[in-house]
């Protein structure tokens, strides 16, 4: 059977639009039904399915369905990710933990807990566990990693913390000797030290019973991820971050992103290439 010359419909595309829709609340425009049509040929390949028509009934009666909507997700998210990704934005990051850090004063050691949103393949949240060994390694203070997607395949290989010079392009020789283990010509693997810092699960960011399952943070990082939501999504998903940040908690997100006419819950503390929103 040839799948090359597979043609999505308008009327299919709509119908599984909607679904990643409802399911995600990731929203496919028109423009990207080519992009939807890619992604997806392989899972018709593999489940041995003729069109996109019978892959969408698939989703809707299989006895499989629900193995298969997982798929489906894993399929049309976007993972593309590095350690130490737009340093800029990283370095106001560990300002910003320094003086939640000053601010405990001579309180009683504290717990301070870190969400990366949407965090693929793990460099993210690796990235921070490194920033706070190199800058708070004698602070006294508990530091929580958690970080989540919707997508299990990414959070079962960021699990595993084994990664390729690639995605560690930005690290330097001294960052790669002190918290990575060579285990190929092109593997490094993330050393416990970091990795027992980080707690990782699966979360859809506009359920709020699922977000709320992960507790309270004093920093969440959702960065480039909310462009690709729809306005209604993004409303539910800043309004179900904005419930699991602390009190003077803070919100990063990408260098192109804005909660300008999405969400006034959070106050903007932050300006020009680093969007910084805080908790009052």
């Amino acid at each position: 059977m040839e799948y090359s010359n597979l043609n999505l419909s308008d009327d299919v595309f709509k119908k599984l639009k909607d679904m990643i829709y409802e399911i995600s609340g990731i929203f496919f425009s028109d423009q990207k039904k080519y992009l939807l049509e890619t992604r997806l040929s392989k899972r018709l390949s593999l489940l041995n399915l003729s069109n996109f028509e019978d892959y969408y009934n698939y989703l809707k009666y299989s006895p499989l369905k629900n193995a298969e909507i997982k798929e489906l997700l894993n399929s049309v998210t976007t993972n593309e990710t590095s350690f130490f990704r737009d340093m800029p934005q990283l370095e106001v990051f560990v300002d910003v933990l320094k003086q939640i850090v000053q601010s405990s004063g001579n309180k009683a050691i504290k717990n301070i807990r870190i969400w990366s949103a949407a965090c693929s393949t793990g460099e993210e949240p690796y990235t921070v566990g490194i920033l706070i060994k190199e800058n708070f390694f004698s602070s006294g203070i508990k530091f929580e990693i958690v970080g989540t997607d919707i997508s299990e395949k990414v959070i079962e290989s960021a699990k595993n913390g084994i990664y390729n010079g690639y995605t560690l392009r930005n690290a330097s020789q001294t960052i790669l000797g002190k918290y990575f283990e060579k285990i190929g010509d092109d593997e490094y693997k993330i050393k416990d030290e970091i990795k027992n810092m980080t707690v990782f699960g699966n979360v859809n960011l506009i359920d709020g019973g699922e977000v709320k399952k992960f507790g309270s943070f004093d920093i969440v990082l959702c960065r480039n991820v909310i462009i690709y939501f729809d306005a209604e999504s993004k409303k539910k998903t800043i309004e179900n971050i904005y419930e699991s940040l602390k009190a003077g908690g803070y919100l990063f997100l990408g260098h192109s992103e804005s909660l300008h006419s999405i969400s006034s819950l959070l106050k903007l503390v932050g300006l020009g290439k680093t969007p910084l929103y805080k908790k009052e």
